[in-house]
């Protein structure tokens, strides 16, 4: 509903403003008053898991830096995902610039600030400050937002330059769901002595290799993310979400403005549909498909094709990104 576009819209654009005000860096305490650093005495960089939020760890007495500011960069992802404008991540870019600007030379190896308090930048680190940087490179699709993303191996593999990497990444997770399974029949912890999300390392679900090779799409985590794929599968003849039975997609090429997906049919008696759509919400716009030397020309957000018993395909789509406004209807739902 246009309200809700309209008011997402509103508050990430404040928090943009406040970026801005603030030197590029987002402040993590907001005063009632609208104000940086209103409820911490002025300080930008105040509040809980904020910039400066260095604790003791019972357990331990160790120091614990917690800044998760980082998290905010989903809304940046929302308005961006209404709106396909820049700034958003724009933003993003310019805060990871000033962080890594502080950059100084410690026992001869340069490191890296992830915290800011009184007494200025700490907890330093050999990494860049990176946070987001995949996110921003996905929906972007910039090269220059590849930084610090070179030896990201899905990245080479949509690139064509790791071959291996589907069948790696689909063993890797099969071996993490054995490894977990295992693990959870040798737990030998009792309901009362162990917290709630304990069991959580134990989950044998694994869907790395599914969500990128099938969808080229990136973890929504738990967030208030949306999920960002570049493609969407339906099954018309059962009317619901999903690649049909017997069928299998694999994206292996991606750029700005093409994708390739091969589809096939392990059917060997009985032929499938299937509704490819561009965009988790149709949020692209398909200009054409090509087929070996054919190519078809249109203008929507989704394809359907139809899969002889055992036959498969690959298409390459040409697709303008961001150029539709999202929806969740389904495509036969749709005017």
């Amino acid at each position: 509903q246009k309200k809700y576009r309209t008011w997402l819209i509103d508050y990430v654009d404040a928090w943009v403003g406040r970026m801005k005000r603030n030197g590029d860096i987002i402040p993590s305490n907001i005063g009632l008053d609208g104000t940086i650093g209103g409820e911490t005495d002025g300080k930008w960089y105040g509040g809980t898991y904020g910039w400066g939020f260095t604790v003791i760890v019972p357990q331990t007495g160790g120091l614990a830096h917690r800044n998760r500011q980082y998290w905010g960069f989903v809304g940046m992802m929302n308005a961006y995902f209404l709106t396909g404008d820049d700034k958003y991540l724009d933003a993003w870019r310019k805060q990871t610039a000033r962080v890594n600007a502080q950059k100084k030379v410690i026992d001869g190896r340069d490191m890296y600030p992830r915290m800011y308090g009184d007494d200025g930048w700490y907890n330093w680190v050999p990494q860049p400050y990176s946070f987001n940087q995949l996110e921003i490179y996905y929906l972007s699709m910039k090269p220059g937002d590849r930084r610090y993303l070179e030896n990201d191996a899905w990245l080479k593999f949509l690139d064509g330059d790791n071959n291996s990497y589907a069948e790696q990444a689909l063993r890797r997770d099969l071996a993490e769901v054995r490894r977990r399974a295992a693990a959870m029949d040798g737990d030998t912890t009792t309901p009362d002595t162990r917290l709630a999300d304990d069991p959580a390392k134990y989950n044998p679900a694994q869907v790395t290799a599914l969500r990128q090779l099938m969808v080229a799409g990136l973890d929504p985590g738990r967030r208030a993310s949306v999920w960002h794929t570049r493609l969407r599968y339906f099954d018309p003849a059962r009317r619901r979400a999903g690649i049909p039975d017997d069928c299998a997609a694999m994206i292996d090429r991606m750029t700005d403005s093409t994708t390739r997906v091969r589809l096939v049919n392990t059917n060997q008696l009985e032929s499938r549909e299937v509704i490819v759509q561009a965009g988790s919400y149709a949020e692209h716009t398909i200009h054409s498909v090509q087929l070996g030397d054919t190519t078809t020309r249109f203008k929507g957000p989704t394809v359907r094709v139809k899969l002889a018993p055992g036959a498969g395909g690959t298409l390459t789509l040409t697709v303008d990104r961001h150029s539709r406004q999202p929806t969740m209807h389904f495509p036969w739902d749709r005017n």
